[in-house]
């Protein structure tokens, strides 16, 4: 893809104007962006430093600002890929550029919410979390994660201790499932699509609270959204993983928490994602390490000729 066809793909067609563009942020702005998104050491000075502005890089910075209108007044996912090599580290930096040129809006709907502001904080930081992440797989700053960080900015995903809870309705299409799950979310029916981010151990009792929070956190803050059930997509849901594992582990007993339903496609490719931190298509597994029991389970099975499936469940909140 070329910058031009990038930029065509951005800037085209034009999203809606209801909110007011804003203007080049100010030192004190930036300050409070890295601060709130928790943005690593390694990548604060190289991210302020290639922010676009309409004076010194006029094409990037109307493409932001198309960028912020389509994040804030057009509902449903994203086609924002990934910038072409060609426009380097302010390319790399383009969406966590859109972050912090989003995050006064942001803050203005959490606000209007009454959000909290360490719920608030714990979940911006995991612009920060992909950043590390990013650097991890390819050995320099950048940000590849833009389809999934459009919900912290938008107010629909919030973490609440342990794990990230999203707004969603169940969908059997979605699910790869016939109809809704007998005793479980019926067709449409709002629920909380559950997140684990990539920073902890994911113990029993972190969890606990975690799901113990929800309920009434999403009843006082989205009373619009009056969710009974709570569902997982991830590969930790996996049952052969279980097998591997002591029946005491915390993934192990995280999966007793959901009711399996749907399809379960191979999801390989996401496992050496998020537990290796591989570029996007790494399929060897010869230089990876083995230096924990789950590198090891999961690196055996696929050595084996195995796969790794992504499975589907529910739970009904407390």
């Amino acid at each position: 893809m070329t910058p031009d066809d990038w930029f065509d793909i951005l800037c085209s067609p034009r999203a809606d104007a209801r909110i007011p563009d804003p203007k080049p942020l100010s030192d004190a702005e930036i300050a409070t962006a890295l601060d709130v998104f928790a943005i690593p050491e390694p990548d604060r000075i190289p991210l302020a430093a290639t922010l676009p502005d309409p004076r010194r890089t006029p094409r990037l910075w109307e493409a932001l600002l198309d960028c912020r209108r389509t994040l804030f007044t057009t509902p449903g996912a994203v086609r924002w890929p990934n910038a072409p090599a060609e426009l380097g580290e302010a390319g790399r930096y383009f969406y966590a550029h859109l972050c912090f040129l989003s995050l006064s809006h942001a803050l203005t709907l959490r606000e209007a919410r009454a959000i909290p502001d360490e719920v608030t904080r714990a979940t911006f930081a995991d612009l920060g979390s992909k950043l590390t992440t990013y650097r991890l797989a390819h050995g320099i700053g950048g940000f590849d994660r833009q389809t999934w960080i459009i919900r912290h900015l938008r107010g629909t995903l919030h973490r609440l201790g342990r794990l990230q809870f999203e707004l969603r309705t169940y969908d059997s299409p979605s699910w790869g499932a016939q109809g809704a799950p007998a005793g479980g979310p019926g067709e449409d029916e709002p629920v909380l699509d559950v997140h684990i981010a990539e920073d902890g151990p994911l113990t029993t009792a972190a969890c606990d609270a975690s799901v113990a929070a929800a309920r009434p956190f999403f009843a006082r803050h989205h009373p619009e959204h009056p969710a009974a059930f709570a569902t997982c997509h991830s590969w930790l849901l996996d049952p052969a993983l279980g097998n591997h594992l002591k029946p005491h582990a915390n993934i192990v007993s995280f999966q007793r928490r959901f009711t399996l339903h749907g399809d379960s496609p191979v999801c390989d490719e996401d496992v050496l994602e998020f537990v290796f931190h591989t570029r996007p298509g790494t399929t060897s597994t010869a230089a990876l390490p083995r230096d924990n029991t789950l590198q090891r389970v999961l690196l055996d099975q696929l050595d084996r000729g195995g796969h790794w499936h992504l499975r589907r469940g529910w739970l009904r909140l407390p």
